[in-house]
């Protein structure tokens, strides 16, 4: 998750911060590790049920993987451009200003993140208990209790070991690609011996059903959950070593509580953030479907996406002599634009409950700014309530700030005693 910890020179205290140590091979195993996840193995069903064959599906995924293509060379020249670590929200930030970092930051900590840890452990349980109901659909609350006690297992490794959080990822992550390859291997030997009949043209194109444009778009929001990832790496630019991630870039720039941004003395774990994120997960688990969470965080996620890419073309307006290391030609921005402006307005046609909702949930965050973030001159009693909450926050979690990571306030950083401070061994 967060990284492990750093000591210091032999014979001095120890530090409690993040260790740096994502290096090139690493940082492109992070990219591939994000798109290759649970997505591709529920994503097809709801891609193919909404274009009505299978000649359609597999042109969809083609094109989807072309416009997660543009996007990344987009964020390529972003992330060179502006290296700070939080991604879109930095560049967002960066760009148009702090409320609107505000609003991609409340919809990425309040849905997309939680969404989609949602959706993982639900297809994660769903495909644990078919074998147990071989002839029908695993019952709903079977897989919302293991769902839930898969994410309460994961939140507890996650904050009690950086080590073991990182093998049980490299499991499951050896795990996808091994199913992966089976189900191309065995694809593979079916087309080899002539089993191919409904990939010719005159069958992949029978449809069973007549797709409009608005099936069309949320086709390829079930195939975008797919790719999405893409961009991670934009994430962690700042050192492209283990860095702050979104908690630590948002609480830096006064977005977040500053609890949200503290580690572990011990484990070296951001606790706080773990448990936001745990809570929130847990309670979309019990608002809808897999197919219904699939289409709210990638409708989000595009719709961040968007706006992060106009302030690409913004930035070379606003700043055209600034030092661009990648330089993307105009035209890809604009055709990512042209697809994402069809995605959003077919979408909201098509699902206007779902993408209206996500819309409300985004704009909730407007108040949130003004009354959080922007009033700055609050009364002593509010100040005072927020200091001992995240002093009682930080001895319920036991955290501190990382050395070298967020700006510590002192008025809201409850220090721990000094016996409590070193990691123990």
């Amino acid at each position: 998750m967060a990284g492990g910890e750093q000591r210091g020179a032999p014979g001095g205290p120890e530090r409690v911060a993040l260790k740096k140590e994502i290096g090139l091979l690493s940082a492109c195993a992070i990219i591939i590790g994000n798109i290759i996840g649970s997505g591709i193995f529920i994503s097809p069903k709801g891609v193919l049920e909404h274009t009505g064959s299978v000649g359609l599906a597999l042109i969809i995924w083609v094109l989807g993987g072309g416009v997660a293509a543009l996007g990344s060379l987009c964020y390529a020249e972003l992330g060179v451009t502006i290296p700070k670590s939080g991604g879109d929200y930095s560049y967002v930030t960066e760009i148009f200003g702090g409320l609107a970092g505000f609003l991609l930051l409340w919809s990425a900590v309040l849905i997309m993140y939680p969404t989609s840890l949602a959706v993982i452990s639900l297809t994660f349980s769903n495909y644990v208990l078919q074998p147990v109901f071989p002839n029908c659909i695993p019952p709903y609350n079977a897989s919302r209790i293991l769902s839930m006690v898969c994410l309460l297992l994961l939140t507890w490794v996650n904050s009690s070991s950086v080590r073991w959080a990182t093998r049980i990822q490299d499991i499951f992550t050896a795990g996808k690609l091994l199913a992966l390859a089976l189900i191309i291997t065995v694809g593979f030997i079916q087309i080899f011996k002539g089993n191919y009949e409904e990939l010719t043209p005159s069958k992949a194109f029978n449809f069973w059903m007549t797709p409009s444009v608005g099936h069309l778009a949320l086709a390829f929001l079930q195939g975008s959950f797919a790719f999405s990832g893409w961009n991670f790496l934009n994430y962690v630019t700042e050192e492209l070593v283990d860095p702050r991630r979104l908690c630590f870039s948002g609480a830096r720039e006064g977005h977040l509580p500053s609890l949200l941004a503290m580690i572990h003395v011990k484990y070296c774990t951001p606790i706080p953030a773990l448990l936001v994120c745990c809570l929130a997960t847990l309670i979309i688990m019990l608002v809808g479907d897999t197919y219904t969470l699939i289409n709210y965080v990638s409708f989000i996620n595009y719709l961040c996406y968007g706006v992060t890419i106009i302030g690409l073309i913004v930035l070379r307006w606003k700043k055209p002599k600034i030092f661009r290391p990648i330089k993307v030609n105009l035209l890809i921005p604009i055709a990512y634009l042209a697809f994402w402006a069809f995605l959003l307005v077919f979408s909201l046609y098509s699902e206007p409950v779902v993408c209206g909702v996500g819309l409300i949930i985004i704009f909730t965050g407007v108040p949130v700014f003004f009354l959080g973030v922007y009033w700055r001159n609050k009364p002593k009693c509010v100040n005072r309530l927020i200091e001992s909450v995240t002093c009682w926050g930080q001895k319920l979690c036991f955290v501190v700030y990382p050395q070298g990571g967020a700006a510590e306030e002192p008025a809201a950083h409850c220090h721990l005693p000094a016996s409590d401070k070193s990691p123990r061994k």
